[in-house]
């Protein structure tokens, strides 16, 4: 009982420790008052943290890392320190990171970024006689040549005129050189914790490292090199020559992506794969992992990319970056090459016993190549994406400190002070801090593992499971040689998994049968089948296991004590999602719905007993008549709920903070009629249109609801009184606790999206 009314008020009233923690785009000239007054509202809106991040539009009379800049820094983190603010330190002005905006390279030129390339006899002969230190690495028959050298690879900078392709973008570093990766620390991390060490551990809790590049951007034509690779790769088996593959496109790509994943490539580019990120692993991550550890503070942020893991376990924070709508509500986010990631740091935390992971997310996230077109809508279905695999550590890309000039268009939309919702943003704040409280200490009922590797993670072989509510867990190979194997399970940080699913292939079905014996399940490459084998291997072992003690503690003891298992759907539901999870010895199950429709099914969860429900958008709860280990699950588009188990009659929050509501069997059917018709337009300015109408009540207090269609946020009111707001789907609205005897005045506030603002796009906005 006690265990769960501490959960229930916690859920409610989760602790700043869970705030989001977003991107500040630190982009003007720095002002006092005007840092004082966003952060003292970034707390009012429930925002208790910031990343600390310099971007384009920082005037030149503020040097990066200069004593001008520091003074504001100084001043920026004191204050937030005295609000109660963490600070994430951003290491980089701007990215990719590791050259201290190209400090690095104007210490020693020799520090620039390098690499190979391809040129016929002609460029290769003029390359060599430029560069004193470029030299060739491979001769071809036909007379190219394989040159390392300068690549002229820069970073995006932080003042105007810096930006990719511009003359004053910031050389990037090579990071391959471990003299270099030295330089870039004494210069950022160093300076960093000599102006802000008493600050350390307390407020400034980590360093941002931001998709680190060895070629810098803008560099085409250039594979990474390290100095002397070219002796390691022929030790290990492999030819120079065959090193032409690399500038060879082959195999399948994903939209212009990398296709490391998705080629068959001889061994020499193998060998070339592997070691080019080991060693940047070895001399860039290891050494920046190390020195927070050393200073007290968390390493934080995210590789190159999505499928990359290795360069996780380096971070004291594992982390991602949701950008670009590469994940998109319009497709519901299981078969894009990106669609791996948020679960993926998610598991990789769980595996290495780190309490939070991260995601940098909804950055460009914009609809229709519109800037700025993002919706409040959007917003929340990237939340639930991202909270219903795992991620416990939201950072929003980004909040502007000035959206000024051309500082609108850097990287929009801005989701926070400057967006339309903002007034309401303690809604998004609160929803965050409840799923990353959730997702923080607890374990999930995952029986199984999927077997992934350093850029090879399945995703679309595996979205059945998402499909048929089946829980999974990835398990990187290099974690999986560390597991133990016990009882008949794969034991790792508190998860016993009855099994591993390999679908990546022979050569590790002979790297791990020895280990695992009957634990590893191998699906063969079956192609457009290969899903449905997949489904049929995964269901087979699930009903093997069936009754034998399946499920999780958080008490890292192996044992498996999840008391909720084996939840069935009345009927498929393909676009629900489901997640078993226990805190604090409490079992709970989270559902979402990702996709366009109402979902509606009736449930059954053995084990669930006296069902409490939770709705973690609006802080409600209630408990539903008649349910118990079989009840019916209804959720709107974008719509989540929480199911706590064995919940007692009397279960409130201890300060009175939540209270529970009782419900009839059937409340979902609940009718909110289409008022749409009935209001008029009051006004209509730019991007916003006023309604009213009059409702002539009986009584003080009627229970009256009612629905309408509009585009895009809508805030209700009653007689003068704000009542709610609502940013998607069909905008309902109850009234009845506003209404008093007689005339009542319902106004709607209809306000567009922010593209129409900062762009003038157009977007329709108002009741239909």
């Amino acid at each position: 009982m006690q265990e769960q009314e501490k959960l229930l008020k916690e859920i409610m009233q989760p602790d700043v420790e869970f705030t989001p923690i977003p991107f500040w785009f630190f982009n003007d000239t720095f002002e006092e008052e005007r840092v004082k007054n966003q952060l003292a509202d970034y707390v009012e809106k429930g925002v208790n943290g910031i990343v600390l991040h310099p971007r384009i539009g920082v005037p030149k009379e503020m040097p990066y890392l200069s004593e001008a800049y520091f003074a504001a820094v100084r001043f920026i983190v004191k204050t937030a320190a005295e609000l109660g603010m963490k600070v994430v330190l951003y290491d980089e002005g701007m990215y990719p990171s590791g050259s201290a905006h190209g400090m690095v390279v104007e210490s020693n030129p020799e520090f620039a970024s390098k690499g190979i390339i391809l040129l016929d006899e002609e460029k290769a002969k003029a390359k060599l006689a430029a560069e004193k230190s470029a030299k060739v690495i491979a001769e071809l028959s036909d007379g190219r040549k394989i040159v390392y050298g300068f690549n002229g690879g820069t970073i995006r900078g932080i003042h105007f005129g810096e930006d990719d392709g511009q003359p004053g973008a910031p050389k990037a570093a090579d990071i391959l050189n471990p003299a270099a990766v030295d330089e870039f620390i004494r210069l950022t991390h160093d300076r960093y914790y000599e102006e802000l060490k008493e600050y350390f551990g307390t407020t400034v809790i980590a360093f941002f490292t931001d998709e680190p590049s060895a070629l810098g951007r803008s560099s085409r034509g250039y594979k990474s090199w390290a100095d002397g690779m070219e002796k390691e790769i022929e030790a290990a088996g492999g030819k120079r020559e065959d090193l032409e593959a690399l500038f060879v496109k082959t195999g399948k790509t994903v939209a212009g992506r990398s296709d490391i994943a998705h080629t068959v490539e001889n061994p020499t580019v193998l060998i070339y794969r592997q070691l080019i990120k080991k060693k940047l692993r070895d001399i860039f991550y290891a050494r920046l992992s190390n020195w927070c550890e050393e200073h007290g503070i968390s390493l934080i942020g995210h590789p190159a990319e999505s499928n990359d893991i290795e360069e996780e376990l380096y971070f004291h924070i594992p982390g991602q970056d949701l950008i670009m709508r590469r994940v998109s509500p319009e497709t519901g986010g299981l078969r894009e090459f990106d669609s791996v990631q948020a679960k993926l740091s998610a598991d990789i935390a769980r595996h290495l016993g780190r309490r939070r992971n991260a995601n940098e997310c909804f950055g460009v996230c914009y609809r229709n190549k519109i800037p700025w077109y993002m919706t409040g809508g959007d917003m929340k279905w990237y939340i639930d994406w991202l909270g219903l695999r795992g991620v416990n550590l939201y950072i929003p890309h980004a909040f502007y400190y000035s959206v000024e000039g051309e500082r609108k268009g850097e990287r929009p939309p801005d989701v926070g002070p400057n967006n339309i919702w903002w007034n309401h943003y303690r809604k998004f704040s609160d929803y965050m801090k409840r799923l990353s409280y959730l997702m923080t200490d607890s374990v999930n009922g995952a029986e199984f593992a999927v077997l992934c590797d350093n850029n090879r993670v399945p995703y679309e072989e595996i979205a059945c499971l998402y499909e048929n509510q089946i829980e999974f867990n990835y398990i990187p190979a290099a974690l999986l040689e560390q597991a133990d194997v016990q009882d008949h399970s794969v034991c790792i940080q508190g998860y016993a998994y009855k099994g591993v699913l390999n679908v990546l292939g022979q050569t590790y079905e002979e790297r791990f049968r020895g280990k695992l014996g009957e634990l590893l399940w191998t699906v063969p490459a079956k192609g457009a089948e290969e899903s449905e084998a997949v489904l049929a291997r995964v269901n087979e072992a699930l009903q093997e296991i069936s009754g034998k003690g399946a499920g999780n503690d958080e008490g890292g003891t192996g044992k498996r004590t999840v008391g909720v298992r084996g939840v069935k759907l009345a009927v498929s539901c393909e676009t629900l999602r489901k997640i078993v999870l226990k805190k604090q010895g409490v079992d709970m199950i989270l559902f979402g719905n990702e996709g366009a429709e109402v979902v509606s099914v009736d449930v059954t969860a053995p084990g669930l007993k006296n069902p409490l429900f939770i709705d973690l958008w609006k802080g409600k709860c209630y408990r539903v008549e008649g349910a118990g280990e079989t009840f019916h699950l209804s959720l709107q588009p974008s719509e989540t709920v929480l199911v706590v188990s064995g919940a007692e009659e009397t279960l409130e929050a201890g300060d009175g903070s939540a209270s529970v509501e009782y419900r009839k069997a059937d409340w979902y059917l609940a009718e909110y009629p289409d008022w749409t018709n009935r209001f008029t337009l009051v006004e209509k300015t730019e991007n916003k249109a006023v309604y009213h109408m009059w409702y002539n009540s009986e009584k003080a207090g009627e229970k009256v609801q009612f629905a309408v269609n509009g585009e895009e946020m809508a805030e209700c009111f009653c007689n003068g009184e704000f009542v709610d707001v609502s940013f998607f789907g069909e905008h309902r609205f109850d009234v009845s606790a506003f209404l008093r005897e007689g005339e009542n005045e319902i106004r709607l506030v209809m306000t567009g999206n922010a593209a129409n603002i900062y762009e003038n796009a157009g977007i329709e906005f108002g009741l239909k």
